[in-house]
């Protein structure tokens, strides 16, 4: 059964719980099959829906319980460092409580800011209890699910 929705302020529309276009700057699709929750933002991204977008996207970690996420941000405009702050304050450490899990971010970032925070950064993580959230940065997609493949392969046999 396919459950159709209409919501209003932010979200625009949405067609399943799986696959939200929640405004014209995000999309999120939970794969059902790979286990990975896709989030896409594109263009400019004020505050407001910035907030607005990962509150929504908590409630699908909720439901879905996603250990594995691809946070596409190649047609994203920058965001304010506040906003930065934010997520990574917020956000993250919520979703890795709620999940008390491993969990493993991908994020696609453009190649000329990929470029520029690679020197400065290899990765970062968090840790609650005995658990972590891992964000590696990318230039594909594919390099995404393999990264995100041999990690869950990893938490397995751990």
């Amino acid at each position: 059964m396919t459950n159709t929705f209409i919501a209003h302020g932010l979200q625009q529309y949405a067609v399943t719980p799986e696959h939200v276009q929640l405004s014209q700057n995000l999309a999120v699709h939970y794969d059902t099959v790979a286990e990975v929750l896709n989030i896409r933002w594109e263009g400019t991204v004020d505050t407001s829906e910035l907030r607005n977008g990962y509150t929504y996207i908590l409630r699908l970690v909720q439901f879905f319980k996603p250990t594995r996420w691809v946070l596409d941000l190649q047609h994203r405009d920058t965001i304010k460092k506040e906003d930065q702050k934010w997520v990574f304050k917020h956000i993250f450490p919520r979703a890795l409580r709620l999940l008390n899990q491993d969990v493993f971010v991908a994020v696609i970032l453009p190649v000329h800011f990929y470029e520029s925070l690679i020197h400065d950064l290899d990765g970062d993580d968090m840790i609650y209890g005995d658990k972590v959230l891992i964000l590696e940065h990318f230039l594909y997609y594919e390099e995404c699910l393999r990264w995100l493949n041999e990690m869950h392969s990893g938490s397995e046999t751990a």
